[in-house]
């Protein structure tokens, strides 16, 4: 039996990065970039009214100088200044054209006419060079760098991608993954159950979890405690990129995954971590094709996959690790055992403003709604008995 630590490292130094794809931008929302993306020309790409106003030159500005004008300018047009132009008017977006510095918004200006010659006046005491205009360039020049490899793609990313012209995308390519569930007790989730019976749910557990990645699993099946069918099934999944197995890795006389395996030619990198819930966890190998044995218990594979499966994704598609923090918690708890424990916790701000990390019910591994309204898991560390209020914890946010 390994340590959590020890788990996760060898975990992640299996972790190798997958092919790339070109997606349109419509289909690029949620998944990882795989090609840096830089800018083709300046942004903005000339100097840009920030306001609708007047654009004049900072040099021949004057408090309550009167200022004939003829022209407007909005955006999407451009025009070049005339000889003796002192001012025009301007609207939001609109390039200022060369020659004029600044632009006075609306609410500053007094308008007029005389004779019919439009003319303004500014109500403000001074200006200065650029005042309410966004400089060519100032958010990127040509070339530079604006998004980086191992990006997921959101909304953001969806606009500066659109502003920047890209139709189409190198993306990372989800792996294929197959998910097998085992237990004689296991049903599926339309099924009336019997009183010594459950209903399927690690096998939609692991799917939520692969679809915020944009996976869609090549396949999904169950399988009860039969040597024949989950060896069919494991053989079958052992051609996908990832086999995710629920079930069958513990010490029971049934739990036939991990023999099962053997025989298959997997090669074992670990059975069993220093962990509750998730201890009985099986990871290994054969060829390209890694293999994970999650416990059969619902919130051991929630754990599980939060803790290793995301971890292991996020390594392969070049993407960050989400961060942990270090949060204190709100009362007190004391542990058993030796094994780091997991939990799941509620974030709760004080009136005084400070977050805590506050308990959930939580009746086990087995306890169906175990992580129900929980905001992530907090760690109960090995080399720790027990915790006080305002101890800080690690937090692993969901």
């Amino acid at each position: 039996m390994i340590s959590y630590a020890a788990a996760l490292e060898k975990i992640l130094s299996e972790a190798k990065p997958y092919p790339k794809e070109i997606v349109t931008i419509n289909e690029a929302l949620g998944r990882v970039l795989a090609a840096e993306i830089f800018a083709d020309r300046d942004y903005p790409p000339f100097h840009r009214s920030a306001m609708d106003g007047f654009a004049i030159s900072s040099k021949d500005y004057a408090e309550n100088q009167l200022y004939p004008y003829q022209r407007e300018l909005s955006a999407g047009a451009s025009l070049n200044l005339e000889p003796n132009e002192k001012t025009i008017r301007i609207m939001t977006g609109a390039p200022v054209p060369d020659g004029f510095d600044v632009v006075i918004k609306i609410e500053d200006t007094i308008l007029s006419e005389s004779n019919g010659q439009k003319q303004v006046t500014f109500s403000i005491k001074d200006v200065k060079p650029w005042q309410n205009i966004a400089k060519q360039g100032e958010d990127l020049k040509k070339g530079d760098l604006v998004l980086s490899i191992g990006l997921k793609i959101g909304t953001s990313e969806i606009s500066v991608l659109a502003s920047l012209g890209k139709e189409k995308l190198t993306v990372v390519k989800p792996p294929k993954i197959h998910i097998i569930s085992t237990g004689n007790e296991v049903v599926p989730i339309n099924t009336s159950p019997l009183p010594f019976q459950i209903r399927d749910s690690n096998s939609y557990t692991i799917t939520s979890i692969l679809s915020k990645y944009k996976i869609q699993p090549e396949l999904v099946t169950h399988v009860p405690d039969s040597e024949s069918e989950i060896t069919n099934q494991i053989q079958q999944g052992l051609e996908a990129d990832i086999l995710i197995l629920s079930g069958g890795v513990s010490m029971g006389s049934l739990d036939l995954v991990p023999s099962i395996l053997q025989k298959l030619g997997v090669e074992l990198i670990f059975h069993k971590t220093a962990i509750k819930p998730g201890k009985p966890i099986w990871f290994g190998k054969r060829k390209n094709t890694i293999v994970f044995g999650m416990p059969g218990n619902p919130f051991s594979v929630q754990t599980c996959s939060r803790i290793f499966l995301e971890p292991f994704l996020r390594k392969s598609f070049g993407q960050n690790q989400i961060p942990s923090y270090k949060l204190p918690y709100s009362t007190t708890k004391q542990k058993k055992g030796s094994l780091t424990e997991f939990f799941p916790v509620r974030l709760e701000t004080t009136n005084n403003d400070k977050t805590y990390l506050s308990p959930l019910s939580f009746n086990g591994s087995g306890d169906v709604r175990a992580g129900v309204t929980s905001d992530g898991l907090a760690i109960f560390p090995t080399e720790v008995s027990s915790i006080q209020k305002d101890d800080l914890l690690e937090f692993l946010p969901w």
